[in-house]
């Protein structure tokens, strides 16, 4: 197994946070922390940067992310 530096870890928690943040509608902090095996406190840091760029909020440790955002028209076909 191959150690990865501390740039590589973050990298990895952000593109695992990002996949879990666009696939859930709302998801909590605990699982978040479970998937990147991080503590609570960091999950809902990325959770706060990741707020920047995404319509989220939190409500009781529950991050919900906006509806607009989940939700994109179809192509029509033909």
């Amino acid at each position: 197994m191959v150690k990865v530096g501390h740039r590589g870890r973050m990298r990895d928690h952000a593109v695992i946070v990002l996949r879990l943040l666009t696939q859930h509608e709302r998801i909590t902090i605990g699982r978040i922390a479970s998937e990147i095996g991080a503590s609570e406190l960091t999950a809902r840091r990325w959770v706060d940067s990741f707020s920047c760029v995404l319509p989220l909020r939190l409500e009781r440790g529950t991050v919900i992310l906006e509806e607009a955002f989940r939700k994109h028209p179809r192509k029509k076909e033909g």
